[in-house]
């Protein structure tokens, strides 16, 4: 799941239509799914969000490093494949799935967040994350590269902006890794890019008011 930025139109894939105009572009590179994981540093014992799973492909493999996945899916049609991929298997009672608007939704515990976002909600769950108590360990997210890239500005660059100040006041954040249009089924029209995002803990003494 991820880049929008596209039109309305939806490309099929085996038994799925996707809605690109919803963000929904499937990760399907298991080196870009495995590096990610790697990135994320996961434990045995972690609780991980992940936002729009999609079909999967990234999810799947996170239930076998971790104690629980907390999936949120606002399409119904995903849902089911994805209760398809893991049912009757030793996976499945480790995954607790909420479909619904993730932006609408209170944001459950976890230890980390880990998600190939759609690209459209990207400012504002990332402050949502950075809002969200109690402190997680950490958010690998995938982004359109120019958010990305905000993301990390530094001041005197031309991308330095509201949003960079915003959240490095709140967190550290590091860019991993550039990821091309075609890791992803079907393609964005746009380039992405996996940032990680630390909260820093205790936040600043600031009144942010």
């Amino acid at each position: 799941r991820g880049a929008a930025a596209a039109g309305g139109n939806a490309l099929s894939a085996p038994g799925v239509l996707f809605n690109t105009a919803a963000g929904q572009h499937i990760l399907k590179n298991p080196l870009v799914v495995n590096s990610i994981i790697e990135k994320a540093a996961l434990r045995r014992t972690d609780v991980i969000l992940e936002v729009g799973p999609g079909t999967g492909n990234l999810t799947v493999k996170m239930l076998e490093k971790v104690k629980k996945v907390i999936a949120c899916e606002i399409d119904p049609r995903l849902v089911g494949e994805l209760q398809k991929r893991v049912q009757g298997t030793c996976l499945a009672n480790k995954l607790e799935i909420k479909v619904g608007d993730i932006l609408k939704t209170d944001l459950p515990f976890f230890d980390a967040c880990v998600a190939n976002l759609p690209y459209q909600i990207s400012s504002p769950f990332v402050f949502k994350l950075l809002l969200h108590r109690p402190f997680f360990r950490c958010a690998i997210l995938m982004f359109q590269r120019e958010f990305a890239l905000r993301l990390v500005a530094q001041p005197g660059s031309k991308l330095y902006c509201r949003l960079s100040i915003n959240t490095q006041l709140l967190a550290r954040v590091d860019h991993l890794m550039k990821v091309g249009k075609n890791n992803f089924r079907p393609p964005p029209k746009v380039e992405s890019s996996v940032v990680r995002i630390e909260p820093k803990n205790p936040p600043p003494p600031i009144n942010f008011q």
